[in-house]
């Protein structure tokens, strides 16, 4: 659900007359760039967020992501990727109640859409077991399992109806 483009950038150098190559991957240069650049699309906020992910400032990448999920202009979809987003920072934060929010209200905002599989949809679901939301996990992993009428790979996430129950 969100947005990563990558570029490799050759940086040839030359010490002692060996000649030295590093590779740079574009998303280093994206990050940064993305520091800079004034927030206007769901993007910048998806790349800035990152970036302060990558420098060991979740909190940060948290707020951003918040400020994302609340811009009118945003479609339902960037909204709900917002949110999965968060979930899933705030897992990594070990802060499963705020994580189980998050993922679902992303859920809920793309309720009555067909979308594709991720395998962030199973670390939603397990956060809801680890938030002890038995509820909720049940409620989405039935949800999820009816959609591989349309998507087969939603078929992954039957292993998880044994921590459910």
């Amino acid at each position: 659900m969100s947005y990563l483009v990558e570029k490799k950038i050759n940086i040839i150098f030359k010490v002692n007359n060996i000649e030295h190559r590093i590779i740079y991957k574009g998303l280093i240069l994206i990050s940064i760039i993305s520091l800079i650049k004034p927030l206007r699309k769901y993007e910048d906020y998806v790349y800035r967020a990152n970036a302060y992910e990558h420098l060991f400032m979740r909190k940060k990448a948290i707020r951003i992501l918040n400020f994302s999920t609340k811009q009118p202009n945003f479609s339902i979809e960037e909204k709900s990727s917002g949110f999965i987003y968060l979930g899933i920072l705030y897992s990594k934060t070990k802060e499963f109640n705020l994580a189980s929010d998050c993922y679902h209200q992303g859920l809920e905002l793309m309720m009555h859409e067909n979308f594709n599989y991720h395998d962030n949809f199973k670390k939603a679901i397990e956060t809801f077991i680890k938030s002890e939301d038995f509820e909720r996990a049940n409620f989405w992993l039935n949800n999820l399992i009816q959609r591989q009428s349309y998507d087969k790979k939603f078929k992954k996430l039957a292993e998880l109806e044994k921590k459910v129950k």
